[in-house]
């Protein structure tokens, strides 16, 4: 079964950025040592930025490259309408 990628994430906090790339990473199909390995990190960085909590920027703006994903910064109370 071929799976149809999300649109798009929201992620109004480092909670919901963790879930965000988690299930990026998921629907790409890495583990976390996977993901670790191309961004030359530990699995203990990658589990800390899935659960939200304390990374560098740095870290998780390349883990959102790597997962083929971009960040927009938009208005709050915006529409949005996101095409492929």
């Amino acid at each position: 079964m071929e799976h149809e990628q999300t649109p798009f994430y929201r992620a109004v906090d480092a909670p919901s950025l963790g879930r965000a790339v988690s299930d990026a990473r998921k629907e790409a199909g890495l583990t976390q040592q996977d993901l670790a390995g191309r961004l030359k990190v530990t699995r203990g960085t990658i589990i800390r930025l899935e659960q939200g909590e304390a990374v560098s920027v740095v870290v998780a703006m390349q883990a959102i490259r790597v997962l083929g994903r971009d960040v927009a910064l938009v208005p709050r109370f915006s529409k949005l309408q996101v095409r492929p």
